[in-house]
């Protein structure tokens, strides 16, 4: 398997992903939006997760793989206990009551807490996708997705370390670029598929990761977002690169902004939207990320993810 290009419109996808990860995680905008959250939510991590399938990449010895796991599972590590500690003082909806040695074990190795399931998953696929496809040379490419899928399902029916329907989402994005030569969907690129993707999200029957809607909805975000950032200029652009590749120390970081959203709400009470309150929140948790990470390296913190530095 070839080394990775580079392609920018991915990134671009997974600025916008990142800003409705924030948007979703702010109480106020569930509580005041409730169906167009659930709208957001059918689709964002599907298409995050199937993003992510695509970009990693296991053309690495186990040596170089093994550094890739341990840079996602010491944030996970210090950021799900963080999570969990806070959770205790803060309206947080999957909160613990108590922080004992069961609990955290049942929160960081099996149900996660928060937003960071998202790294679980990374780390349980990962490993998965990385064993299928070096467990031996001479298996065909068909042959190593075949078990790779298959260890997924086990994995999903026997233990409760990874959902079938996550798994699938990660596994479509393996395939893609597996078989594939380049990220052969950005050439379906067009600002009709946003049609059938609206009408799909307003439409809560169609919801559910298990249905073919769902990856009809992850498909026509890679369409419409493809085409909509070859229009993109300038400085904008180049704002929203830098923010697509950073997303992981945005995805870490920004439940402290999310939290702290609840403190500073009513400064917006002339706002009864609370769109503006949203829109705030969501740049804080964007820049603030992203200083938090900027400290951090100049710190030489980031060491303590296993990272010489966080940002990219």
């Amino acid at each position: 398997m070839m080394a990775q290009k580079h392609y920018n419109e991915i990134d671009f996808m997974r600025s916008i992903l990142i800003m409705l990860v924030i948007l979703v995680h702010i109480v106020n905008f569930g509580n005041l939006y409730p169906s167009l959250k659930a709208g957001i939510l059918s689709f964002m991590m599907p298409a995050f997760l199937f993003i992510t399938g695509y970009l990693v990449n296991i053309n690495k010895n186990f040596r170089q793989f093994g550094l890739y796991i341990i840079q996602i599972l010491l944030p996970y590590l210090v950021m799900t206990v963080g999570y969990m500690w806070l959770s205790m003082y803060l309206p947080v909806r999957d909160g613990i009551k108590n922080m004992d040695l069961p609990t955290i074990y049942r929160v960081v190795f099996v149900t996660s807490i928060g937003p960071y399931w998202f790294l679980h998953a990374m780390i349980v696929c990962g490993i998965i996708y990385y064993i299928s496809f070096h467990i031996s040379h001479k298996l065909s490419t068909i042959a190593k997705l075949s078990l790779c899928a298959g260890i997924m399902i086990i994995v999903s029916l026997y233990t409760p370390f990874l959902s079938i329907s996550v798994a699938a989402y990660y596994f479509m994005g393996v395939c893609v670029r597996s078989l594939a030569k380049g990220f052969v969907l950005s050439r379906c690129a067009n600002l009709w598929t946003i049609i059938p993707f609206v009408l799909l999200i307003v439409n809560h029957d169609f919801w559910n990761w298990g249905t073919l809607s769902v990856l009809a909805c992850v498909l026509c975000f890679i369409s419409f977002t493809t085409e909509i950032y070859r229009h993109t200029k300038g400085k904008l652009k180049r704002s929203l690169d830098y923010v697509g590749r950073n997303t992981l120390p945005i995805y870490i970081f920004h439940p402290i902004f999310t939290m702290a959203a609840k403190f500073y709400l009513p400064l917006f009470n002339f706002d009864g939207t609370g769109i503006l309150h949203s829109m705030v929140t969501v740049a804080l948790g964007v820049l603030g990320s992203l200083a938090l990470a900027y400290f951090m390296d100049r710190l030489k913190l980031s060491y303590i993810f296993g990272k010489q530095k966080i940002l990219r």
